[in-house]
C-alpha cells in the first residue's frame, strides 16, 4: 500500500517537473493607422463645410406659423364681432319682450312665462396647431466640434474638402403605442407590464462631397447611414392620461433634442468614416506574448521576449520602425527556431503543445507587425488543429482581426 501511494506521489511531482508554466506579457504599442483609401501625399490640409440647406424650410414653416395665427387671431375678432352684434340683439329683443311682459295682468303674467335673456357663448381664440420649427445650429461649430481629419492641418490651402450640406429634419406623426417592459414594484418583485409611450420615426439626411484640391470628387452622394429612420420613443407611464399629460409640455423639448441628437450622431459617422478612408488615426494595441516561466531550458524564451518588449515599444512609430522590426527580427529567429523542436504529442519535450501554441501565437502577431501577412496567416492557420483555451482562443481572434485590417492597409497604402 505504501508503495502504491510512494509511486502516485512519484508519477504527480514527476508531471509537475515537467509541465511547462505559460506566462503572458501585455505591452501597449502605439502606432499610426493607415488609411484605407490614402489621397495624395502632396495634400496635407482638409477643410470642413457644413451646409445649411434646411434653412429656407425653417423660413417657410415660419411663414405658415405666422399665417395659421394671424387666421386664428382674424377668425377670432370676426366670431366675436358677431358675437357682440347677436349679443344686442338679443339685449333689445328682450327687453322688448320684458316690457310686454310687465304690461299683463297679475292674471295673465301667472300663465305667461316671463322673457329670459338668450344664453350665449363668448367665442375663444383657436389654438394653431403650429409645426414645431426645425432647429437651426451653428454649421461653423459644428464643422470645428465634430469633424478633425488626423494627420491632416485644418487650413484652406491646397485642402482636402469635407462638405456635408444638411437637408433637415424629417419626421412622421408622433403616435401611442404599449410597449412589454418589465418593471420592479415597490415589494421588490419584476413582473411583465405593459406601458404606454409616443413614438416617432425621424432622420436627417446629410449629402456628403469630398473634393481634392485638384478638383477631383471623391464623394458626392447622400452619405448612407443618414438615409435610414431611427425611431424615438419617450418615457413610459402606466395609462395613457398620465402619458397625454407628459408629452403636451415635454413634446417641442422632446422633438428639440431629437433633431439636435441626429444631426451630431451623423456628424460624429461621418467623422469616423473619413478618418477610417483617408486619416492617419492614432492607435494603441495590446500585443500579448507568451513565453515559458521557467528557471531552466528557456533562457532562449527570456531573450526573445526581451527583444520583443524592445520591438513593441518603438515599432508603432515613423523614426523608429526599423530599430523595432530589428528586434522583433531577433525575437521571431529565436521563436522558430524553438520551433524545430515542437513535439506537440510528447509531454515531455521542451516544446511540447503548450509552448507550441505559445510560439504560434507570438509567431503570427510578430509577422503582422514586420508585414509580412503571408506567414502571419501561415501560423495562424497551424493554431487551428490545437485546442486552445479561452484565453488563447481571444488572443488568436485578436491577431487575426489586426491581420485582416493591417494587410488592407498596408497594400493600399504601397
Amino acid at each position: 500500500m505504501h508503495k502504491k501511494i510512494t509511486l502516485a506521489l512519484f508519477l504527480l511531482f514527476s508531471f509537475t517537473a515537467i509541465a511547462q508554466n505559460i506566462d503572458y506579457s501585455t505591452i501597449k504599442v502605439d502606432y499610426t493607422r493607415l488609411p484605407l483609401k490614402p489621397v495624395s501625399k502632396d495634400v496635407v490640409n482638409y477643410q470642413p463645410l457644413i451646409i445649411a440647406d434646411y434653412l429656407a424650410k425653417v423660413e417657410q414653416q415660419k411663414v405658415e406659423n405666422q399665417n395659421a395665427a394671424a387666421k386664428a387671431e382674424a377668425d377670432y375678432q370676426q366670431a366675436l364681432k358677431q358675437y357682440w352684434i347677436k349679443r344686442n340683439q338679443d339685449s333689445l329683443s328682450y327687453e322688448n319682450s320684458l316690457n310686454v311682459w310687465f304690461r299683463l295682468t297679475p292674471q295673465q303674467q301667472a300663465v305667461t312665462p316671463r322673457p329670459q335673456m338668450p344664453a350665449s357663448v363668448v367665442p375663444t381664440k383657436a389654438t394653431a396647431n403650429e409645426t414645431v420649427i426645425e432647429k437651426t445650429f451653428n454649421p461653423d461649430l459644428l464643422a470645428s466640434t465634430y469633424i478633425k481629419l488626423e494627420g491632416f492641418t485644418k487650413l484652406p490651402e491646397k485642402a482636402l474638402i469635407i462638405q456635408m450640406n444638411l437637408s433637415g429634419f424629417e419626421k412622421d406623426e408622433a403616435k401611442s403605442t404599449t410597449q412589454k417592459k418589465q418593471i420592479k414594484r415597490g415589494d421588490g418583485k419584476t413582473v411583465d407590464s405593459t406601458v404606454f409611450v409616443y413614438q416617432f420615426n425621424y432622420r436627417h439626411i446629410v449629402k456628403l462631397k469630398i473634393i481634392q484640391p485638384d478638383g477631383k470628387f471623391l464623394m458626392d452622394e447622400a452619405y448612407g447611414p443618414s438615409l435610414g429612420f431611427t425611431t424615438y420613443s419617450s418615457k413610459f407611464f402606466a395609462n395613457q392620461t398620465d402619458l397625454d399629460n407628459y408629452w403636451k409640455s415635454a413634446q417641442a423639448t422632446e422633438i428639440s433634442n431629437t433633431q439636435e441628437k441626429i444631426v451630431i450622431d451623423n456628424l460624429k459617422s461621418i467623422n469616423e468614416m473619413i478618418n477610417n478612408n483617408y486619416g492617419y488615426v492614432q492607435q494603441s494595441r495590446s500585443v500579448v506574448v507568451g513565453y515559458v516561466n521557467e528557471k531552466k531550458q528557456y533562457d532562449d524564451f527570456k531573450d526573445a521576449l526581451s527583444n520583443a518588449k524592445n520591438a513593441y515599444a518603438i515599432i508603432g512609430k515613423k523614426e523608429t520602425s526599423g530599430q523595432g522590426k530589428d528586434y522583433l527580427q531577433k525575437a521571431v529567429t529565436t521563436w522558430e527556431t524553438a520551433m524545430k523542436e515542437s513535439n506537440p504529442s510528447n509531454k515531455k519535450a521542451r516544446i511540447d503543445e503548450d509552448v507550441t501554441e505559445c510560439l504560434l501565437m507570438d509567431l503570427s502577431e510578430a509577422y503582422v507587425w514586420l508585414e509580412d501577412f503571408t506567414k502571419a496567416q501561415e501560423y495562424l492557420t497551424k493554431l487551428d488543429g490545437f485546442k486552445l483555451s479561452m484565453k488563447e482562443k481571444n488572443i488568436k481572434a485578436g491577431t487575426k482581426a489586426f491581420l485582416t485590417d493591417q494587410s488592407v492597409r498596408v497594400a493600399a497604402n504601397k
